[in-house]
């Protein structure tokens, strides 16, 4: 939903010297929309984030997680600088940005920047720097059936001290989740075998100190330093009562999950003139501990019963290495950059299955690919060219290539060696101010997830997965084309769509005969139509009021490992619908307004079997906001109030999919309508 805003901005503080920020006027020119302070007044912000995501027609989006640092990936740049760093990304940095710092905010096309790897539209924040201001919400949850939240909370601090701007954040992205309903298994016939009442639970705490320094000399030197620390605390609670058919036999299942994992991540960057040119080196480092346990139980309710059951503990450290040099120069009529790239990546995991003994104690119970040490070195190197080729016409040409080495240790250990070219071609036609035209094609690597190399136990469905040492990135190439078109005072409309030929996706594939686990399939391909856009009510009658809407459907094909049949991509997204209304009542501080938001994804199929999650409606949220209680944002709402309920379904083979079906389970999980109460303020 729409975050909670505040008060309007103050008086804003002398700017002072921003590097390659171009002084813009407010209005609008061919490309460039420039908004100013005065044109988010109405939704009293409080942060440069509660600006952003007021922007008419523009979506903020996370960094696309990419393999190391790579090209800018986040569509917002803070002072014309991109925000070098993961765990600090450009969410984090905006709300730690006060409102009444932000100059202007000025919207234009990626591939006219000499900032490699940007397309669309990018927000350029300009921010001054002052004295120091502190900004703080707490956003509270009240549901039935799940303990209240009450710890989701965020206060920063953002300012100068000296010469250099920093900024300093503690947040709890605190959440509290779970579902009641009855789960139904049926034989292939339809008779009923089992019927479970079930109670689920989630409660997750992600206490978050981050901390940033930038400095400017007055040769233009530019230095970025930036430091967090993190604890993530996860418990999942799910309880279940149970009746066989016919026996109307009773019994107990309990099944418990927990992870405290604590990360850490600091980086840096530091920019300066070299030559004809400019020359930015990037440092990365984190670091990852991350201990799970899952426990299950089960129980006749019968005198004597035996309890059953067992335990599956996994511990996992991670880290990451990143240094990357950049040089941006001019010339030929265009701008080039030529980047470096090396990192490590490393994983080791550790696990253990335990059996439960009448005696109440638990046995190891040793399985292939329970340990394994996953670590990849990998180097890249691109030369990026950029230049206008004819007015209003603006092209971005990346080439190069990864070379990376992937290696795994314990049973079977293997290393393999890869090269592959990457590349992007970036196109961008603004023949007025009305139309903007992007297409891009690309060449890409994917990331892959050193989980997947180790084999793990789903103690609540009663599945496993082998590891697969033998895994590679997935490769793609990508067509994409967007068009935006402004309607003035009335809004604009963007529409798109792209097309995706990828080898070596990622999918569940047979490891041996009788396993599977995550793999490559050697082909696939993903298609969609993208739409946004903004109306403003204004012109039409109603003051003060917006509509903004978003979505995406798409569609996929891959050729079943299994069966040889064609088939969505397993787990992809389907569709996914946004729109938002809001009206700010005009000469009061009152706001109110509703949300509709559905996102459903394609079934995941195993070999023995097909599960799929979607909920049974739109989530709707209604809220009322006042912008000045005792100078603070109050904002009260009502999620969920069509009751959408999540529906999971999963059909089970005797063997395999191509095979006689064992049964179906369908649990029906309900959520209820959910009490929002956010507070937030600044001085």
């Amino acid at each position: 939903a729409t975050p909670a805003l505040a008060q309007s901005p103050a008086e804003l503080p002398e700017p002072v010297a921003v590097p390659d920020a171009p002084p813009a006027e407010p209005g609008t020119t061919a490309g460039t929309i420039v908004y100013t302070p005065a044109d988010f007044a109405r939704y009293a912000p409080r942060s440069a984030l509660d600006m952003v995501l007021q922007i008419p027609d523009f979506t903020l989006e996370e960094s696309s997680g990419d393999r190391g640092l790579g090209q800018a990936s986040e569509n917002v740049l803070i002072n014309g600088q991109r925000v070098s760093g993961k765990s600090n990304d450009a969410r984090s940095y905006l709300g730690s940005i006060p409102a009444s710092t932000v100059q202007r905010i000025e919207i234009v096309d990626g591939a006219t920047l000499n900032i490699p790897g940007l397309t669309g539209r990018v927000a350029n924040v300009i921010a001054a720097s002052g004295a120091f201001r502190f900004q703080y919400q707490w956003n509270a949850q009240f549901r039935r059936n799940v303990p209240d939240q009450l710890t989701n909370a965020t206060i920063s601090a953002s300012g100068r001290i000296g010469a250099s701007d920093v900024t300093l954040s503690l947040t709890n992205d605190a959440f509290r989740r779970g579902g009641v309903g009855p789960e139904l298994i049926t034989d292939a016939t339809g008779n009923l075998l089992l019927r479970r009442d079930e109670r689920s639970a989630f409660e997750g705490d992600y206490p978050r100190l981050v901390g940033t320094l930038r400095r400017l000399w007055s040769d233009g030197t530019i230095l970025n330093l930036n430091m967090s620390g993190a604890l993530y605390y996860f418990r999942g609670r799910f309880d279940a009562e149970g009746t066989e058919f016919p026996s109307l036999l009773r019994y107990d299942e309990a099944f418990r999950n927990r992870e405290d994992e604590w990360n850490i991540e600091g980086g840096g960057d530091i920019e300066f003139d070299v030559g004809s040119g400019r020359l930015k080196f990037i440092v990365l480092q984190r670091y990852e501990d991350s201990p799970f346990v899952t426990r299950f139980t089960a129980q006749d309710r019968i005198a004597g019963a035996v309890v059953t059951g067992s335990r599956f503990d996994r511990t996992i450290v991670d880290g990451e290495t990143v240094l990357r040099s950049e040089y941006s120069w001019r010339g030929g009529g265009g701008d080039w950059q030529a980047s470096l790239e090396g990192a490590y990546n490393f994983l080791d995991n550790g696990s253990a299955f335990f059996s439960l003994q009448p005696d109440g104690s638990f046995v190891n119970v040793p399985f292939d690919g329970a340990n394994v040490f996953v670590d990849e070195w990998r180097g890249e190197a691109l030369l990026t060219r950029g230049m206008t080729l004819a007015r209003g016409l603006n092209v971005q040409l990346t080439g190069g290539g990864e070379y990376s080495r992937i290696r795994s240790t314990g049973t079977n250990g293997l290393t393999r060696s890869f090269f592959r070219p990457k590349g992007t071609l970036r196109l961008t036609w603004t023949p007025d101010a009305r139309w903007t035209v992007n297409a891009e094609f690309r060449r890409s690597v994917g990331q892959l997830s050193f989980y997947d190399f180790a084999s793990r136990v789903d103690l609540e469905n009663n599945n496993s997965s082998a590891g697969n040492r033998e895994l590679v990135p997935d490769q793609s190439w990508r067509a994409r084309v967007q068009a935006t078109r402004s309607f003035g005072t009335l809004g604009s409309l963007t529409i798109g769509g792209y097309h995706e030929w990828i080898t070596d996706i990622i999918d569940q594939v047979p490891i041996t005969a009788t396993t599977e686990g995550v793999g490559n399939l050697p082909s696939a391909r993903r298609w969609a139509f993208t739409f946004s856009g903004t109306l403003n009510l204004d012109p039409l009658g109603v003051p003060g009021a917006r509509l903004n809407f978003s979505g995406e459907l798409r569609n996929s094909s891959v050729r079943d490992p299994l069966t040889g049949e064609t088939r969505q991509i397993s787990e992809d997204l389907h569709r996914l619908i946004n729109a938002e209304f809001r009206h700010d009542w005009p000469g009061t501080d009152f706001a109110w307004g509703a949300q509709l938001y559905e996102e459903r994804y394609r079934p995941f199929f195993r070999l023995d079997q097909v599960s799929t999650s979607w909920l049974s409606r739109p989530v709707t949220t209604v809220f009322a906001e006042h912008k000045d209680v005792a100078g603070m944002t109050v904002r009260l709402g009502l999620r969920n109030i069509l009751e959408a309920r999540d529906d999971i379904r999963r059909d089970v083979f005797i063997t395999r999919r191509n095979g006689p079906l064992d049964f179906r389970e369908r649990q029906i999980r309900n959520i209820y309508p959910i009490v929002t109460l956010s507070v937030s303020g600044s001085f």
